[in-house]
């Protein structure tokens, strides 16, 4: 249809269709859109970028929500077994093309709860978890549906229904003229053909062959290895600008680029980086949560212990071979008046063998044990010391039991001072 002209002065101009959001306010969808970027990793507007600035802004939060209420109000949920799938015809368009694809999300456990896939194997009550979604030739979500195990194959048909029937707002209800169902759902197509072959035409159906199934992996592989040298050039140039504005004692500059950096790196661990850029990825994390934890340590106005001792827990979490996230997280309690917490986080990171020589670790430890006077320097003090926080504390006895590596060997440096 020719677009329809006004007339101003002597000019004629183009009147723009409306956008349709599927009900929703033309105006504040719009406006909602241009305030969010695309994601600079992949270059579109990705989920979490959506959420991260839903989160940021919880005023735009509750008037998307009030609109969404509206809506749904007046739009009963769509019976998807007596819908009328034909009257959908007038919707195909030529050469429109949908895919329904199922990949891997991961694991989670009993509670539903993310699990490092690591551990995943060792631990029980864990299942994997799956994402079943369909995406048109433009690149739209119509429908996304999570499961916990693989879907069953009623599942795989409500979910390709509600593609057609009922998508993802600003989506309409249509059919595409081609639907190509992923190799991955092989098992389940003797349960959706009737459904497919029952649709009217010009619709087309058909499913994925092994060869399109290995050329759009490795596509999306080289697109996905784009993204993450990209993701870790930002996330570490990010983390730079952190440790400048630290530097400076700009608090508020340090913790959004910290942030930034971190921001990134989840874009980059979605990506699904090969080994070596995971691990980079992982460590970058860390160092960025524990450098975000020690801004907020730093004494003054913005100054906020609980936020440190949960960047110092998630550094720990991501890496747990990181000895600094212990030190941030025994720095925050400590001023938080847990002198006994603030301990049990340095023993708990000497205990670990690939930390237990961590110089800077011990050095914490000493300073926690003596008010940060260090080893009394006279052989009678020192000895009564050691009485103290190894024997007659039995709180300090029970942390410190059987205690090696860099801490030992500092006592017992100490001791021989007074045998030579």
């Amino acid at each position: 249809m020719a677009p329809k002209t006004v007339k101003r002065g002597k000019r004629n101009e183009k009147k723009e269709d409306p956008v349709d959001f599927g009900g929703l306010d033309p105006n504040m969808m719009l406006s909602l859109m241009r305030k969010i970027p695309p994601n600079a990793v992949t270059g579109r507007v990705e989920l979490m970028d959506i959420v991260k600035y839903m989160e940021e802004n919880p005023s735009e939060m509750e008037q998307l929500m009030n609109e969404v209420d509206k809506h749904e109000i007046g739009s009963p949920k769509v019976d998807l077994e007596i819908y009328n799938y034909s009257a959908l015809a007038r919707t195909i368009k030529a050469d429109a093309e949908w895919v329904i694809q199922l990949e891997s999300m991961g694991f989670v456990d009993g509670s539903g709860n993310p699990v490092d896939p690591d551990g995943a194997h060792s631990s029980t009550g864990v299942q994997p978890t799956f994402i079943l979604y369909c995406y048109d030739d433009t690149g739209a979500y119509r429908i996304t549906h999570e499961c916990i195990g693989l879907p069953d194959s009623k599942t795989v048909l409500q979910t390709i229904q509600r593609a057609i029937a009922e998508p993802c707002l600003p989506l309409k209800p249509g059919l595409p003229s081609h639907l190509l169902i992923s190799v991955k759902l092989t098992p389940h197509i003797a349960a959706i053909k009737p459904f497919l072959d029952s649709l009217p035409a010009p619709f087309r159906w058909r499913l994925e062959t092994r060869q399109e199934a290995e050329g759009v992996h490795e596509g999306v592989h080289a697109l996905n290895q784009q993204g993450v040298q990209t993701g870790l050039v930002l996330a570490e140039k990010a983390k730079t600008a952190g440790n400048k504005a630290f530097s400076q004692k700009d608090r508020r500059s340090a913790i959004k680029a910290y942030s930034e950096a971190l921001s990134h790196l989840v874009d980059v661990l979605s990506q699904k980086p090969n080994d070596e850029d995971e691990k980079k990825a992982i460590n970058l994390r860390a160092i960025c949560f524990a450098n975000r934890a020690a801004t907020y340590l730093v004494p003054g106005d913005g100054m906020n212990l609980k936020k440190a001792l949960e960047d110092g827990k998630a550094a720990e979490a991501i890496n747990p071979s990181y000895a600094k996230a212990y030190i941030r997280q025994s720095t925050a309690l400590q001023r938080l008046g847990k002198m006994d917490d603030a301990q049990d986080a340095i023993v708990r990171a000497l205990r670990r063998k690939d930390l237990e020589n961590d110089a800077g670790l011990v050095d914490c430890l000493v300073d926690l044990l003596t008010a940060g006077q260090g080893f009394p320097e006279d052989e009678g003090r020192f000895k009564n010391w050691m009485l103290d926080v190894l024997i007659n504390n039995r709180k300090s006895a029970e942390r410190l039991n059987g205690l090696g590596g860099e801490w030992r060997r500092r006592c017992d440096a100490q001791f021989s001072k007074y045998t030579r």
